[in-house]
């Protein structure tokens, strides 16, 4: 039994794997170093078909039929210690070595998956019952590259192809653990589209924070020091506020924690083995859509003195 690919696309691959420009800018960056890229999933712009890659007849009880439907997704922040400490995060990719700038601009560190919590947005419904759906990691994950590329003294784009080992478990609603199921596998993933980063010179969180890298709601992993490093807000976005959408208007800074600012970004898991880095959202295939948001520290400032300030505004647009 297995999980379906594009439910791993959905969840992750939108938002942390993309293709790189092309080009090489006439300045080197300096030093990125190791550290983690903190995400948080927009409800129910996350979601997967399992058309194409149905659970099985008789999963859920026997005499079920195979689950071709449609699961949305939503974020379920991750344990952590001390509570609170990263807001409503449920996703962190670790970057494990410091990245420095050859003279093209471009720098190689190697990323691995460090913690992942989703829960579907409402129960699956099945001859046997309805369900809840929670995914987490499982397991040893695997190590692939990353690869940086500066396109101005603030920041630039990023090629991150991920392989991942997850666990699906689905959840009588009614309360029956004799009903549970759960399902594993491994899945390699692709290039996505419009990964930006900038260099910001505050921490997003103190040192010693540890985070629930299991999925089973204990947190046993301390995350390394903060990084100059910010995955998900482009160099731009920093020089003005950004607009926040209206999904989001109710909850965007009590999501992130005291004193940091939301930046949304919607992204498009797409079949293209090789996407534009800047592929908009627009016209993407349901099962592939990933909304997310990252959060950055209030008062912060790139290289260059541009600030991050916490937006006000209000946009219809995803």
């Amino acid at each position: 039994m297995t999980v379906s690919k594009a439910l791993i696309r959905t969840v992750l691959g939108a938002t942390l794997i993309f293709a790189a420009i092309g080009g090489s800018p006439v300045f080197a960056g300096k030093v990125i170093h190791n550290g983690v890229d903190l995400w948080m999933t927009v409800a129910g712009f996350a979601q997967t078909n399992f058309a194409n890659d149905p659970l099985p007849a008789g999963f859920f009880c026997e005499g079920s039929q195979p689950f071709t439907g449609v699961v949305k997704f939503k974020g379920a922040p991750l344990a952590v210690e001390p509570a609170g400490s990263l807001g409503t995060i449920d996703t962190v990719v670790r970057r494990l070595d410091d990245a420095k700038f050859d003279a093209k601009g471009e720098a190689v560190t190697r990323i691995q998956l460090m913690a992942l919590s989703l829960v579907s947005t409402q129960p699956i419904e099945t001859i046997c019952g309805r369900y809840d759906v929670a995914v987490s990691l499982t397991g040893k994950q695997p190590v692939t590259t990353m690869r940086i590329f500066q396109a101005e003294t603030s920041g630039g784009t990023y090629s991150a192809p991920l392989e991942l080992n997850v666990k699906a478990v689905f959840t009588p609603v009614h309360g029956d653990q004799s009903g549970r199921r759960e399902v594993t596998r491994r899945i390699d993933l692709g290039p996505g589209t419009h990964s930006v980063w900038a260099y910001i010179n505050l921490p997003r969180y103190q040192p010693g924070v540890r985070v629930d890298s299991n999925g089973d709601g204990r947190p046993d992993t301390v995350l390394p020091p903060s990084s100059n490093f910010l995955a998900g807000v482009s160099p731009a976005v920093l020089k003005e506020t950004p607009p926040l959408p209206r999904l989001a208007a109710a909850v965007a800074y009590s999501a992130c924690p005291v004193g940091q600012c939301p930046y949304r970004s919607c992204h498009c898991a797409a079949l293209d083995t090789n996407p534009q880095w800047n592929q908009s959202a627009t016209g993407c295939a349901e099962d592939h859509l990933h909304c997310i948001w990252t959060c950055a520290p209030a008062g912060a400032t790139s290289p260059d003195g541009t600030a991050v300030a916490c937006a006000v505004a209000i946009d219809d647009r995803f």
